[in-house]
């Protein structure tokens, strides 16, 4: 699969740098790929082939360029990096983030080889959150959040949630407790666009290093990836196929 960097301009000054995949056909659905913590790493850069290889034109924007520099690749199994994507993540803004990330749709938006009604997202950890917020303040056409951190402060916009949206939530989320994850369920229970599935016995980044192709059978991480390829050929591809 074709992979390459692209510059995105910002909303409001520079630019920032972006990972893509390209499917083997176009024009295609977009999946904006969020990042976790850690960069656009070898596992957000396994994500955006995988979601290439099902068909999807994935676009990974680094979302750390205001504090970082380009290229940022951070390993979690590393003591030294796992606290430089902590330090990192107590300097990066998210209303920022998500002014970034809506660049990032209208960058992509505009390109031919795009299918521009058919553009979804999906975010890991801090992605996770950011792809909730994508679900609130853009017109994005589907979003997927996994085990997003601190969506309880954007429950306020919840009324404005009216695309789809998948939600995973880790039952024993060590940085999401049981009331907050009540929280949100009881928030988002009336809204028929969104869908929550929570993950009994497991915790946070349940589904790192687990393929977005990987079977159903594949524990946690592969029911969840599993139930994204089901939501995302829903939500995107075949409304693509049916215009």
């Amino acid at each position: 699969m074709p992979e390459f960097q692209v510059q995105i301009p910002a909303h409001d000054d520079g630019s920032l740098g972006a990972y893509v995949v390209m499917p083997e056909v176009t024009p295609a659905p977009a999946v904006i790929v969020i990042q976790e913590i850690f960069g656009i790493n070898k596992e957000i850069q396994a994500k955006c082939a995988e979601l290439a290889t099902m068909g999807y034109i994935a676009i990974a924007p680094d979302l750390f360029w205001r504090i970082e520099d380009a290229g940022l690749e951070l390993d979690p199994d590393k003591e030294d990096e796992l606290q430089k994507a902590f330090d990192l993540y107590g300097e990066f803004d998210a209303e920022t983030g998500i002014q970034d990330l809506k660049s990032t749709l209208s960058f992509v938006r505009g390109h031919n080889e795009v299918d521009s009604d058919n553009i979804g997202c999906v975010g890991f950890c801090l992605g996770g959150y950011l792809a909730f917020a994508m679900a609130t303040d853009s017109d994005i056409d589907a979003a997927v959040s996994y085990y997003g951190v601190g969506i309880s402060n954007k429950l306020d916009k919840k009324s404005h949630i009216n695309k789809p949206l998948l939600m995973h939530i880790a039952e024993n989320d060590q940085f999401v407790s049981a009331e907050e994850q009540q929280q949100i369920k009881d928030a988002l229970a009336d809204n028929t666009h969104v869908t929550i599935h929570t993950y009994a016995g497991e915790d946070h980044a349940f589904s790192r290093g687990v393929s977005m192709t990987a079977p159903e059978g594949q524990g946690a991480g592969g029911l969840a990836n599993s139930r994204t390829r089901e939501f995302f050929d829903r939500t995107l591809k075949s409304k693509a196929e049916a215009a």
